[in-house]
């Protein structure tokens, strides 16, 4: 048996920016997060894009932070907002047009469901987790470390309505899956099924 994370949709969210394309990173500066591979991306975008990236997440060792506030002072496009409490990061998430996971792997990254219940489109490395969670058709992965793939999906997000639309409509039958009560109603099919009332 399988029992989603479930979570909450943020309530009266913000709308995203009108001045530019807001994209969210969460997650702690760690390695195996891969926590820069947004920024790098970034920085392939043409002049004209409106991209603008904003990481959350602690950074857990000094080189991490070194390297972070180096890339918010040297990379126009990306800003790290250093750690803030889950409800605050849940409201930028859900005031982003868009959340990138980048992860080299993970478990089951909460990210994935917090995006999915708040419907906000996801780009995310192609992992054994992020494909268990969205499903090998899912149109919004790139290889893990493959910084032009992120950058051309990203651009593409930016620019071509219908690619954004295609990621919404794949998500979109998601939802139902990583609601409390859907997480509740697992665990209860799990404990009667090993004889726990």
């Amino acid at each position: 048996s399988v029992i989603l994370q479930s979570a909450e949709p943020v309530t009266n969210p913000n709308a995203p920016p009108s001045d530019c394309f807001l994209v969210s990173v969460l997650g702690h500066l760690r390695p195996v997060k891969d926590p820069f591979r947004t920024a790098l991306a970034a920085r392939l975008l043409p002049p004209t894009s409106k991209i603008k990236v904003q990481h959350i997440g602690d950074a857990l060792t000094d080189q991490m932070k070194l390297a972070a506030e180096k890339e918010s002072r040297t990379n126009d496009r990306y800003t790290w907002l250093g750690g803030i409490s889950h409800q605050q990061a849940m409201e930028q998430l859900a005031a982003s047009h868009l959340t990138v996971l980048s992860s080299e792997h993970e478990g089951a990254p909460s990210v994935i469901s917090e995006a999915i219940v708040n419907q906000i489109p996801i780009l995310a490395s192609q992992i054994d987790a992020t494909v268990g969670l969205l499903g090998i058709d899912y149109p919004g992965f790139f290889a893990v470390g493959d910084t032009q793939r992120l950058a051309t999906l990203l651009q593409a997000a930016e620019t071509q309505p219908e690619f954004l639309d295609a990621i919404k409509r794949a998500m979109s039958p998601l939802i139902p899956k990583f609601t409390p009560q859907r997480e509740r109603e697992t665990w209860k099919s799990v404990l009667q099924n090993v004889g726990v009332t």
